[in-house]
């Protein structure tokens, strides 16, 4: 069968033709195809690899605005030089005095007087990884009365947890139960004590109340601060970090085009030449 195959095929004049047209046919069939997808692949990783430049060239101005910010320096609306050979743009936005409470940022109610309250957090090193965490709040000199207290807390440092029962070894405290507690998004515990009615209170007559208790844990002390609650409406939430809270938006452009490449918008809060950055947000094309 074999040897009347070949010598078939052998005595067949003119299949040449049909089988080169055949494999053209195929290979157009295959080659534009891998041809789209290469200029795909090509075009996609062009388009990231620019995103990536735009993005460091966005990070840059928000760096620099930081910069400025922190020290008291005219706030600039460009950078001076191009980055990855592209503009970058600048827009800064005082967005009011507020305060770092419970994670968040606090912006007061109009006509506060946040001057009638301070708040301090302190860490003393007890030994053997053990921490006495002090909550001190003072009346300020100013205030035309005496103000009520409903909330007490502070964030402690990363790596750290509350001693159970410790807020009771210590009886002039603002409350001597366990705090409410809850993690931030960093994994920082948040601990909060909500206080009973009457409601203890820092006066002229009396301008300190504390609230301490114990803390375990090693590793870095950044990051942790206090806050208070008063039941007046016009004083609010006071914490340990207050300051003016602005918003950065750094878009990074090929000169030339208007199109955006990169974008970062950054919520800030500064204070004391210090910046407490809340919010990172990134896009790109």
């Amino acid at each position: 069968m074999v040897r009347f195959l070949k010598q078939m095929l052998h005595s067949e004049k003119g299949q040449a033709l049909p089988i080169v047209l055949a494999l053209l046919a195929i290979g157009g069939l295959v080659i534009v195809p891998s041809l789209d997808y290469a200029a795909t692949s090509l075009n996609s990783s062009r388009i990231l690899d620019e995103g990536t430049k735009g993005v460091y060239a966005a990070d840059a101005a928000v760096e620099y605005a930081l910069w400025s910010l922190i020290n008291d320096e005219t706030l600039p609306t460009q950078l001076p030089e191009n980055i990855n050979q592209m503009e970058a743009n600048i827009q800064t936005e005082d967005k009011g005095e507020c305060t770092l409470y419970f994670g968040e940022l606090i912006r007061p109610q109009p006509g506060v007087h946040l001057d009638w309250l301070d708040v301090e957090g302190d860490m003393v090193d007890e030994g053997g990884g053990v921490y006495r965490y002090i909550i001190t709040v003072t009346w300020q000199d100013g205030a035309v009365s005496a103000i009520k207290l409903t909330e007490v807390g502070a964030r402690i440092p990363v790596g750290y947890t509350y001693v159970s029962g410790s807020a009771d070894n210590f009886t002039e405290n603002l409350s001597t139960v366990g705090p409410d507690e809850a993690q931030d998004a960093h994994g920082a515990y948040l601990l909060n004590w909500e206080l009973d009615k009457p409601f203890p209170e820092v006066s002229e007559n009396q301008t300190v109340q504390t609230q301490t208790f114990y803390i375990t844990g090693t590793g870095s002390q950044e990051g942790e601060y206090a806050w208070v609650v008063a039941l007046r409406q016009d004083v609010g939430e006071i914490g340990e970090i207050t300051g003016t809270q602005y918003k950065i938006t750094a878009t990074a452009t090929r000169p030339g085009y208007s199109r955006t490449i990169a974008k970062i918008v950054a919520e800030v809060m500064v204070t004391e030449g210090t910046a407490y950055i809340t919010s990172w947000q990134i896009s790109k094309q």
